[in-house]
């Protein structure tokens, strides 16, 4: 189960550094705040695209009511990508903040810091505290059985 996890958290770091060597090579007139903005959205489009069809295969094979049944693909696919793709994201959202403020000359932004950190957490403090609280509450609660 562990090797699983530790793939599907490879699977977005993975694609998001793939795009952002690639994306450059095609596109060079992009500056590095476009890349990693695209990169950030394409890899979100992916997992989107991937959560849509596990949602469709496991609401059309329920037999009864879609809130009382189980499917094994929802549980899985919750450990598999739901916690890479969460951890994955706020890293990824930090990362574009970050330069979509160094390309518009904030003097804080010359290296990742404390206060960027911080800045970021700020700026975005509702989507920040979505995601960990997809990943410490309601993550967990779809992965208890009745």
């Amino acid at each position: 189960m562990l090797q699983v996890l530790a793939c599907g958290a490879v699977v977005f770091p993975g694609l998001f550094f793939a795009l952002r060597r690639l994306l450059p090579c095609v596109f060079k007139h992009w500056s590095d705040a476009d890349v990693v903005l695209i990169s950030e959205r394409l890899v979100s489009s992916i997992h989107a695209v991937m959560a849509t069809t596990a949602g469709v295969i496991v609401v059309s094979s329920c037999r009864g009511s879609v809130i009382s049944d189980r499917h094994w693909l929802a549980t899985y696919f919750v450990i598999w990508f739901g916690v890479p793709y969460m951890t994955y994201d706020i890293f990824a959202m930090y990362l574009s903040h970050y330069h979509r403020f160094r390309v518009k000359g904030h003097e804080d932004y010359k290296r990742h810091s404390l206060k960027t950190i911080s800045t970021f957490v700020r700026r975005e403090f509702l989507l920040v505290l979505h995601h960990i609280a997809l990943l410490t509450i309601l993550l967990p609660v779809t992965l208890v059985r009745e």
